[in-house]
């Protein structure tokens, strides 16, 4: 099964068989994706919308870490829902630490999991990427769409003027 999350620079990951993959190159017909642990010269290539596998994996020298995927997985799912949810974010962050361990009970979350204070401001900005940017002058202050309403869904500006 292809499960695709990203890296902290928010490129995409493949994870594949207990073995994560970057995109190596993006060709006309197929993707190319490469192993993550350098030392280790093993591809895979998938279709250019990157749903079904072309060519399977070469063979790996490095070893599969299904604990890595794992947690890549839950903390890509942190940062989805951060980004989505007004929930408070250490909230988020202990429903998938539980779900983590649900899914894998034999999983160690205590020990292989990353703490809160290092997810935390990598959650944060996520959030702040749903929000509007902060004007520096009242002549930036534009209420447009969603932030026009009120939480009954009616007009929450009933006049919007500015003073001179």
């Amino acid at each position: 099964m292809l499960i695709f999350t990203s890296t902290e620079k928010d490129k995409p990951v493949l994870n594949h068989n207990g073995y994560q993959y970057t995109k190596k190159r993006a060709n006309k017909t197929n993707n190319e994706w490469r192993c993550r642990d350098r030392t280790c010269s093993s591809t895979i290539s998938l279709c250019t919308d990157d749903v079904r596998i072309l060519r399977n994996e070469s063979a790996h020298t490095c070893q599969p870490d299904t604990t890595k995927v794992l947690i890549d997985i839950a903390v890509d799912n942190m940062k989805k829902r951060a980004r989505e949810e007004t929930l408070p974010i250490p909230k988020i962050y202990s429903q998938e630490a539980v779900r983590a361990r649900v899914a894998s009970p034999g999983l160690a979350t205590g020990r292989v999991f990353p703490t809160l204070p290092n997810v935390d401001a990598s959650l944060c900005r996520r959030r702040a990427l749903s929000y509007p940017k902060l004007p520096t002058t009242t002549n930036e202050i534009a209420l447009t769409g969603l932030w026009r309403l009120s939480k009954e869904g009616g007009e929450f500006l009933l006049v919007d003027e500015k003073c001179k």
